[in-house]
């Protein structure tokens, strides 16, 4: 009997050959530092004939039906997608979670849970699943889900395209996104956590809403622990955490700290924090101490209470991006929407955001019926550049028309997005992994926001709970200055080259980028005008393998995938940029 063909599909969405090792590493990104991290993370070896076979037996109970063709599609972060080309011309999607997205078992029979939920529930559509196993001891040896393959082409491929797609097409596709969104904002939940199948948790009670539903529809479904892989990361995995269910807002909020106080009691250890101090290390208990200054702040984390009910948990689609949206070209609707992996039901301030797809990569001004305009001298320049202009105004206006039409249609977003900047609710989106990524600068920022405003948040809570000393306020401001610095030359990297905090790159580009990336690094660290300024610019250049540099990450996740990584002839305009940051070459941000 034939072996199966293996092929791939490229970045340009080509197809080539490949081996069967190649279908278990994850290929389509390299990184500029902590790479063997990444890789091993997104490496899994599985029985390929037990998963084809599961997949003959999903589609003939016979097992008559045999693949012809493996086509390892664009991995995403957290999983292989394989397409399974079968003797009978169907056509299956294999999905495999690596080891790194989230907690074995839960992940996998929550996003089936999910699925069966939008699907029989909602009337959301999304690929019929036709097998799956959370069981990584099962034949296959991984956990997987088998499903149909999803109709019509990702908006992806298509979104580039102006003539096909002009403004009017994509109004049309952000109206039935929006619409997707008041279905999901119109259900509100009793507890926040992930959706299960009630045979997958032991002891469960049935799914319960607030919102008008038939309880019947519910009976098989329930709430469990939240799948988000920050909460299962390292030895948290065995740990015994509070994960949810939770009965309202303040509880999550508080056990999230609770947790990261409990694993960094026992798992952490000093470290240099060289934008804090070039001679003394960062302690565990300076990390816990600002967790309990926390924990007294918790009354102002949560929004008060509002017509809307931003309280509520809702579910939410995690990662809304271009590919994981499937359209009819011709008619421009809308068919299924894929990736459920790890949406979670929360409450609905907490997680509500602008997707992905359609967000502007530059700040939004509050005038949603205007634009930018085109500059003064917009004829006298190149047709790339005028493209680019061009490219910019209509992704501002792709941005403001889906908050308009948020507006107009589901007022319960509109309200949880005026949230979005709010000094409240951003302490609890920096706490999860505050010591592995180190965020502790980022955390007492955010606290030390809210003692500011604290009697305008709390006007019926007397005085505010926490101080700071004025060494603690001194030691802080030394430290913003030289992060505020860095961020900056980061976010050189971002807009100009298009490089995410991760350091990710397309395999293709991999050597050329990381060669133009040591010429950067040699250039910034030779800005400096002495050799202790030398030092710790060396130190804290963000893309390098150790695990003493403070590590710098985006709360916007996702927003970086539709970048191309063209960093090429690019050394010359970064030693420019260096100049303007620095002040004539002097790296006069750097404070010891």
């Amino acid at each position: 009997m034939a072996e199966p063909v293996f092929r791939a599909v490229r970045s340009d969405d080509t197809e080539h050959d490949i081996t069967e090792g190649e279908l278990y590493r994850y290929t389509r990104h390299r990184w500029l530092y902590n790479e063997a991290y990444h890789l091993s993370q997104r490496y899994l070896k599985f029985n390929l004939q037990e998963l084809l076979k599961a997949a003959s037996i999903a589609i003939d109970v016979k097992g008559f039906v045999r693949c012809t063709k493996i086509l390892k599609c664009k991995e995403g972060l957290n999983n292989k997608v394989f397409l399974l080309t079968m003797t009978n011309g169907i056509e299956i999607c294999a999905k495999l979670p690596h080891p790194g997205a989230g907690p074995s078992f839960y992940t996998t029979a929550s996003e089936v849970a999910t699925h069966h939920f939008l699907r029989d529930v909602l009337n959301i559509s999304t690929p019929r699943i036709i097998a799956w196993s959370a069981d990584r001891n099962n034949p296959v040896g991984a956990e997987y889900i088998l499903e149909e393959k999803a109709q019509g082409e990702q908006l992806g491929k298509l979104w580039q395209d102006w003539h096909e797609w002009p403004m009017r097409a994509r109004a049309g596709v952000i109206e039935q996104v929006v619409q997707m969104e008041h279905i999901l904002a119109s259900t509100k939940f009793a507890k926040s956590g992930s959706i299960y199948f009630r045979e997958d948790i032991a002891g469960s009670d049935p799914l319960a809403v607030i919102s008008p539903m038939d309880s019947t529809v519910l009976e098989r479904f329930t709430i469990g622990p939240l799948v988000e892989h920050r909460l299962w990361r390292g030895e948290r995995a065995v740990m015994d955490l509070n994960r949810g269910p939770y009965n309202d807002a303040h509880e999550l909020v508080e056990a999230i700290a609770m947790n990261e106080k409990k694993y960094i009691s026992l798992y952490a250890h000093s470290r240099m924090n060289y934008a804090r101090s070039v001679t003394g290390y960062e302690q565990p208990k300076d990390a816990i101490d600002l967790l309990d200054r926390y924990l007294q702040l918790t009354p102002a984390m949560v929004p008060p209470k509002h017509e809307a009910d931003i309280h509520s948990a809702t579910l939410w689609h995690p990662d809304l991006h271009l590919n994981n949206v499937f359209v009819d070209p011709k008619s421009k609707r809308i068919n299924q929407v894929i990736d459920w992996q790890s949406a979670a039901v929360l409450p609905f301030f907490h997680q509500c955001r602008v997707p992905p797809m359609f967000r502007h990569p530059r700040p939004i001004d509050d005038d949603l019926n205007t634009l930018q305009k085109r500059p003064g001298n917009y004829k006298d320049l190149n047709q790339d550049e005028k493209k680019q202009i061009d490219i910019l105004i209509a992704s501002e206006g792709i941005h403001k028309y889906y908050l308009g039409t948020t507006h107009n249609q589901n007022q319960r977003h509109w309200v949880a997005l005026q949230l979005k900047d709010d000094l409240r609710t951003q302490p609890a989106h920096i706490v999860p992994n505050i010591w592995e990524e180190s965020n502790v600068f980022y955390l007492r920022r955010a606290l030390l926001r809210i003692v500011g405003a604290w009697e305008d948040l709390c006007l019926d809570r007397g005085p505010c709970p926490v101080t700071f000393t004025d060494e603690e306020l001194a030691q802080h401001a030394q430290e913003a200055e030289n992060m505020e610095a860095v961020s900056g030359v980061l976010t050189l990297f971002r807009d100009r080259w298009g490089l995410p905090p991760d350091g990710s790159v397309e395999s293709a580009g991999y050597e050329e980028v990381k060669a133009e990336l040591s010429q950067m690094r040699e250039a910034f660290i030779e800005a400096a005008d002495n050799e202790e300024d030398k030092f710790l610019a060396e130190k804290l250049w963000p893309y390098q393998d150790t695990d003493e540099r403070p590590k710098r990450e985006t709360s916007h996740r996702g927003l970086y995938k539709e970048f191309k990584y063209d960093i090429r002839g690019k050394v010359s305009e970064f030693e420019a940029e260096l100049e303007f940051f620095s002040g004539g070459g002097k790296l006069i941000w750097f404070k010891r």
